[in-house]
């Protein structure tokens, strides 16, 4: 038996290459469809037939996928190892075949499918061995783009501005005398494919329960500008913690189990199982973030009429990618947590997540938000993976940019939100945010949302003059906070009773003392309050 495995690499650099929206949702209908479906139909008859063991039993919840009519396009893993499939989601592929002479024919044809639906994407190939000293050998490759014309064959030298690289050899359809790249139109067309409904990724065959257009009375977007609908985008990028610890766990476990019991099957029978195993859990694993997207989507995006306020550009494995309205990106966050909790994977505890959350204009580089929301979910991650975190839960970080450039997460950090400064040669330390922090409970995202909605409350209401009253002093809290931690508390006692309830409470405090080893640290969560408060205008006309 031969396992051939094929990974995509830079999955999201495809996805964002073109900027816009069109293209972006038809590469990653591109990406799914390819993987899901054309390179299993390529398989045949050729993969070796397995029997998923009977004492492992699939993930039992109700999956989203099960409404689609095609028992093909469902995620069924006992069906797919009956065809010699291990795995066909979330950029990897893994077959077995009994020759490795089937394998190797099939990685050919496998190979010049990627290349004519996905040109210039990256993969690891990791084919049968020839020989037994080169089992772990592996293989990158960058496949030529048989899309493209040669430059030089053009008549006119032109080159493609959605991608800044390719030969614009087709006419833009969308304007008059503009050329585009032969790759855009591909991915376009996809894109209008996928509006129709016709693509069987994942979010294809998940429309109905994604998009609830007719239910919300929901007309497309077809821009960021629509999306936006006149304020800032959020990009959100959330992924699974610790997910390979405890895949490595859940197997040593398993293997545990076994060598206490007497078996007698053969070493391929054995290798089965333990894939088998591995694949139960990652199946799990899916179906729970399935669950999760599409009941957290209509618990946050409620207002019926107009254009659909989100749209989501990836979900696959753990991981997912949404660009929607920035006022509401942080309720989806809480949302799609809690919804999380709800679900066991197979080795017992619900899956957690690490969520990042760009918010910018619309004109912004999509690309350049897509790598900062990925920053602040490494970020997010660090605050899960501390020494000290005893409650291993979903994390979260966000970050709001107004400029035309944001430098990476700790640098700006680093320089926007740390005070410091000597008093009596002593030097004292104010750090503006606590970000990232934990998503659920009153500590975290959950308890910064509740004390932003009771701000909003607060000090206001018909009275349009008594709102610019009560969010005059807000403003300029930040900026006393910068010149000191007493000059920041007599601004905040200075605030109406009510907004300091709302900000914390009765009776609330300014600057929490944190731990140190003899420094004078302080911190805020109050500007992250006000900070989040403030998104729902950013982009807006004032009154």
């Amino acid at each position: 038996m031969f396992k051939l495995e094929i990974s995509l690499k830079r999955v999201q650099t495809f996805i964002f290459e073109v900027p816009r929206l069109k293209a972006m949702l038809g590469a990653n209908a591109l990406i799914g469809q390819t993987v899901r479906h054309e390179l299993s139909a390529l398989i045949k008859d050729k993969g070796k037939k397995l029997e998923w063991p009977a004492n492992i039993v699939p993930q039992r919840l109700q999956d989203p996928l099960d409404a689609t009519p095609d028992l093909a396009d469902r995620d069924d893993p006992a069906a797919l190892y009956a065809k010699g499939i291990l795995a066909r989601d979330g950029g990897h592929f893994i077959a077995v075949f009994e020759k490795e002479e089937e394998a190797r024919e099939f990685l050919h044809t496998a190979e010049t499918t990627l290349a004519e639906r996905l040109p210039g994407v990256l993969y690891d190939a990791s084919p049968p061995p020839e020989k037994q000293e080169r089992q772990e050998e592996k293989r990158v490759r960058q496949e030529i783009t048989p899309l493209e014309t040669a430059l030089l064959g053009l008549p006119v030298l032109q080159v493609c501005q959605g991608t800044g690289a390719a030969p614009a050899s087709d006419p833009n359809p969308n304007e008059k005398d503009r050329w585009q790249a032969r790759s855009v139109t591909h991915r376009e067309d996809w894109g209008d494919g996928f509006y129709a409904g016709k693509t069987k990724d994942i979010i294809g065959l998940l429309r109905p329960a994604l998009y609830p257009d007719k239910e919300r009375n929901w007309t497309e977007p077809d821009d960021f500008d629509q999306l936006a609908d006149g304020g800032y985008l959020a990009l959100i990028h959330a992924d699974g913690n610790g997910i390979g610890k405890r895949y490595k766990d859940h197997c040593d476990e398993w293997k545990k189990q076994e060598s206490t019991q007497e078996s007698t099957r053969d070493a391929v029978t054995d290798a089965v199982a333990q894939e088998a195993h591995g694949e139960a859990f990652f199946h799990s694993m899916r179906v729970a973030v399935r669950r999760a997207v599409v009941d957290a989507l209509k618990q946050t995006f409620t207002t019926p009429g107009g254009r659909r306020p989100y749209e989501v550009l990836m979900l696959g494995g753990d991981d997912l990618l949404l660009i929607c309205r920035a006022d509401r990106a942080l309720d989806f966050a809480q949302n799609y947590a809690t919804e999380l909790k709800k679900y066991e994977l197979t080795d017992g505890p619900s899956l957690d997540v690490a969520i990042g959350v760009a918010i910018a204009q619309k004109s912004y580089p999509l690309h350049r938000l897509q790598e900062l929301a990925e920053g602040l979910a490494s970020s997010a991650k660090r605050l899960y993976r501390a020494p000290n975190n005893q409650d291993k839960t979903s994390v979260i970080d966000w970050q709001v940019v107004t400029q035309s450039w944001f430098e990476g997460v700790a640098e700006a950090r680093q320089q926007s939100e740390r005070v410091a400064y000597t008093i009596d040669g002593q030097t004292e330390t104010l750090l503006l945010s606590r970000r990232p922090y934990r998503v659920l409970g009153e500590n975290g995202l959950e308890g910064l949302l509740n004390a932003a909605r009771r701000l909003a409350g607060s000090g206001q209401g018909e009275d349009k003059d008594k709102d610019k009253t009560a969010r005059s002093p807000l403003r300029s809290l930040r900026g006393a906070c910068e010149r000191g931690r007493l000059m920041g508390e007599m601004v905040f006692k200075r605030l109406p009773d009510d907004i300091q309830s709302a900000l914390g409470g009765k009776g609330a405090k300014l600057w929490q003392a944190l731990e140190s080893d003899g420094q004078s640290i302080y911190a805020t969560r109050v500007l992250d309050i006000i900070g989040i408060s403030e998104i729902a205008r950013l982009g807006r006309k004032k009154p």
